[in-house]
């Protein structure tokens, strides 16, 4: 969890503030609603939002044996899947941003995760518990069963093929797409102005308790205490961050990321500590921050300002990791105080 909620106090009067919290998707969903509606009941309004996470997570979870997704991965290769709106609606937005990025974001990268023991989701990759590098050998049999483009969609049917062995995993737009789908329940349900966030992917709509727009923190990039690098103001729009400076491991002195390059088979090496998308949805918001981050800075940042992105990038300053600069596009800086 990258990026932080930070309240702002001072003497204007502030509205009524009803917050909701719960677990969900293997971390915790985290509400405020500012001066809901008088007939909005908390018990009620919160048992729909956990019937709403339960059933994404029967969708598109790895970790629910049964689950949409998993069955998917189970499937014949060949062969046409019907899936859910929600569950299409999710690989459609994947497969759109994997093109944008030149195959960076895979949904398919999972045996890679595996190999490299940062899945434990039920692929079938080898397990590595963070004491060994895979051999090349390991690394291009596990890259045989990656590949975005050998996953085809008909929308029209709403279903999936899969043209080689394909093992799926959408946990880098899940969070944002529940984001939004609580987003949308409570916007029809009339309330006006909210902050939804789950494991770090934030939407907010409206005002804040003062009146003023959404304050929220990016997170420095440091192991040892949680502090806010850069304030940035929202209201109506979706922000999500991508680091890997709190997921890792090291053999031999060579520091191994979390994010997996899908061409080369091999954790991403470069200067991006951590990236933070601003955009109109959690969903695309997730998916274009984990895009970045695997692209190292170079590439990053030529993408996010040919597509016009609000990109904050935090990178390393030095070998050591303990250095930091900031690049940021000009459509960023429009969010910042």
């Amino acid at each position: 969890v990258v990026v932080l909620t930070i309240t702002a106090c001072d003497n204007k009067t502030e509205s009524a503030l009803l917050h909701l919290t719960g677990p969900t998707m293997g971390t915790t969903y985290n509400i405020t609603l500012v001066s809901p509606p008088a007939d909005i009941v908390k018990e009620s309004l919160q048992q729909d939002i956990d019937l709403l996470l339960q059933a994404l997570n029967q969708q598109m979870s790895t970790y629910i044996d049964d689950s949409e997704i998993r069955r998917f991965n189970r499937a014949g290769v060949n062969q046409w899947f019907p899936v859910s709106a929600d569950f299409l609606a999710v690989i459609i937005l994947s497969q759109k941003i994997a093109e944008l990025s030149s195959g960076h974001f895979d949904i398919t990268v999972g045996p890679l995760v595996e190999l490299w023991g940062f899945g434990g989701s039920g692929g079938d990759g080898a397990d590595n518990p963070y004491s060994r590098v895979p051999t090349a050998e390991q690394i291009a049999i596990a890259k045989n069963k990656v590949g975005w483009q050998s996953l085809q969609i008909d929308p029209a049917r709403q279903t999936l093929l899969k043209t080689k062995h394909l093992w799926l995993d959408v946990s880098a737009v899940a969070k944002g797409y529940g984001v939004d789908k609580i987003a949308r329940l409570l916007t029809q349900r009339g309330i006006e102005h909210f902050l939804v966030e789950i494991g770090g992917e934030m939407r907010v709509a409206g005002n804040n308790r003062q009146g003023q727009p959404w304050r929220i923190g990016i997170e420095t990039p440091a192991l040892l205490h949680r502090q806010a690098q850069q304030l940035i103001l929202l209201s109506d729009k979706a922000i999500a961050t991508s680091g890997d400076y709190r997921n890792y491991f090291e053999v031999a002195g060579q520091r191994y990321s979390h994010t997996i390059d899908p061409a080369t088979g091999y954790p991403v090496r470069h200067a991006i500590a951590s990236v933070t998308v601003v955009a109109d949805t959690a969903a695309e918001a997730d998916a274009l921050a984990t895009a970045l981050n695997a692209m190292g800075e170079r590439g990053a940042m030529a993408l996010a300002r040919a597509e016009k992105l609000a990109a904050y990038f935090i990178l390393y300053d030095n070998d050591s990791g303990e250095t930091y600069r900031v690049e940021q596009t000009p459509e960023f800086q429009a969010y910042l105080p």
